[in-house]
């Protein structure tokens, strides 16, 4: 019947026509690209964690739309980041047998600044996809430091083991936890993240998320 409407790639924003019913949110070269560039297959090792995995590299394309998901109100983007999460964790679900999934906090503020914390808007429709129970654990220190403007990994780790306090009533002791977070950089905060998990009781944490900075 035509082209019904255009929307844009996620990645290089060019127009994609929407035929037939086809909900593709990225274009035919992306998607090439994607495969051919982007997949992330790196062993991810995180101090704390007891399996970690990330769907992509971030970098170039990838990078980007993630910064417009982040910070410039793309949060459909989380739909087609998702989508590149649920292979990994269904092939990990009977090794890690996942009990709960959580997510990182954001800050006060910057919750309300933006809107939306971009890790809750991954983690819930992931656990909802398998049937899991997906539920706040951790809560940002008020006026902790953000960890993107800390300049080394000594900066990052220190700031990140002050930066996370304990949900009231968040039950994890004895579980398998899935810890949901938009990118993988030095670890730090995941660290810091599976150690106060940890405290609570957690028997198991493990790390979920769409992109990882590559190694240099």
């Amino acid at each position: 019947m035509g082209i019904l409407f255009m929307h844009n790639c996620v990645l290089c924003r060019r127009p994609i026509p929407a035929e037939d019913g086809s909900r593709a949110m990225i274009c035919t070269a992306c998607a090439r690209e994607v495969q051919e560039t982007y997949r992330c297959a790196e062993t991810i090792r995180v101090p704390g964690i007891d399996g970690c995995v990330a769907a992509l590299h971030y970098t170039g394309k990838v990078r980007g739309a993630m910064k417009r998901f982040k910070f410039h109100h793309k949060q459909h983007y989380a739909n087609w980041f998702v989508a590149q999460m649920l292979p990994l964790l269904a092939s990990h679900l009977e090794p890690w047998k996942i009990d709960l999934v959580t997510y990182m906090p954001i800050g006060f503020w910057r919750l309300r600044k933006r809107g939306y914390n971009q890790a809750e808007l991954l983690a819930k429709p992931v656990a909802a996809a398998f049937g899991l129970s997906c539920k706040p654990t951790l809560r940002k220190r008020p006026f902790t430091p953000s960890q993107s403007r800390q300049t080394n990994f000594a900066a990052r780790q220190k700031n990140a083991a002050r930066a996370l306090l304990p949900m009231e009533k968040a039950d994890v002791c004895g579980r398998s936890v899935l810890l949901v977070d938009d990118i993988i950089t030095t670890g730090a905060s995941a660290a810091a993240a599976a150690a106060l998990l940890r405290r609570q009781g957690a028997a198991y944490v493990y790390l979920l998320t769409p992109t990882h900075t590559p190694r240099r």
